[in-house]
């Protein structure tokens, strides 16, 4: 029989999982299981069992923890494969990799397909060094901030991120736009943007599509911008969305985009975020931003994913 590793965060999302329901439904499916919980102090030592699989029941801030660990113990050379388990609110890594909530929306690969993510580097923070979904300055770091503060916990995912799209519109309308210096690949770029992004994934914030052409198996990333100038055309399209309307959805009224291989940028601004991480003393200094040697590796579909993800949806 094969091991599998447990790691689970009990409070992602709405909370709506519980530690037997989880080791349930993966012994089932003919595992023996060893479980941590991210609130265990020392849940990182799980690094030192053996292990023939990952499952890891959370959100995006969940993957950041267990790729951290991951990358402190040197596991990404052992090729671990991991069973992602998709139970945050906006859950956008795993969106980004075709891995749903509801089996009628997996779509149909290969047996046991493997997809290889590859993380992005910084240089330049001290408390951050890599990211696995992007990293960026101007209205999400505010979005962070504010969302934080304005916790709820009687809440449903759906219900949070309406609300956090009604956050994101108050603060496009009134955010003073920063001037930021860009060298990427040969490009010198100035402005005044409401957002400089380096995505790595395709969704951003409350399942934005920001980055439609992302690959996170491959060597790039996706430089968004979006200029003081389409300040309009930003809210319109984030009204758009809070009231179900097909009306100016499209983002190229007020996006750039550029595939890039690495860059250099200074913000003027004093805050930016890594992943979901608010860094909030930024000194303006430059930070380069590229493509990491580390990888992780997640099941996209196999039989047992199925029914897994078929059992825990409900379907």
């Amino acid at each position: 029989m094969k091991k599998a590793q447990i790691i689970h965060n009990p409070t992602a999302g709405n909370a709506g999982h519980s530690k037997e329901n989880i080791i349930e439904l993966i012994e089932k499916e003919g595992f023996v299981t060893n479980y941590f919980t991210t609130d265990d102090e020392n849940w990182e030592s799980f690094s030192n069992n053996e292990m023939d699989v990952i499952f890891l029941a959370g959100g995006d801030g969940t993957i950041r923890k267990l790729a951290s660990a991951m990358i402190e113990s040197k596991m990404c050379e052992s090729h671990i494969p991991i069973y992602l388990l998709p139970m945050g609110t906006a859950n956008n890594i795993a969106k980004s990799i075709g891995i749903f909530k509801k089996l009628s929306a997996v779509p149909s690969k290969k047996e046991e397909e493997i997809q290889k993510f590859t993380c992005g580097k910084l240089k330049g923070i001290k408390a951050e060094n890599f990211f696995l979904e992007g990293a960026g300055f101007g209205v999400f770091p505010e979005l962070i901030r504010q969302m934080k503060e304005r916790e709820k916990d009687d809440e449903t995912s759906d219900e949070k991120l309406k609300r956090t799209l009604r956050v994101l519109l108050e603060i496009v309308k009134n955010f003073k736009a920063q001037k930021a210096k860009i060298k990427t690949d040969g490009l010198k770029i100035k402005g005044s943007f409401l957002l400089v992004e380096l995505m790595n994934i395709k969704y951003i914030g409350p399942n934005l599509k920001f980055a439609p052409n992302a690959d996170v198996e491959d060597d790039f990333l996706d430089l968004v911008l979006i200029p003081e100038a389409k300040r309009k055309a930003f809210v319109q399209y984030i009204e758009s969305l809070i009231n179900e309307t097909s009306e100016l959805r499209d983002i190229r009224n007020f996006i750039k985009i550029l595939r890039v291989e690495k860059l250099e940028i200074k913000w003027k601004g004093s805050k930016l975020h890594v992943d979901d991480i608010l860094v909030d003393d930024y000194d303006g200094k430059k930070i380069r931003m590229e493509m990491n040697s580390k990888t992780l590796e997640f099941f996209t579909n196999s039989p047992v994913y199925q029914e897994i993800l078929k059992e825990k949806s409900g379907t």
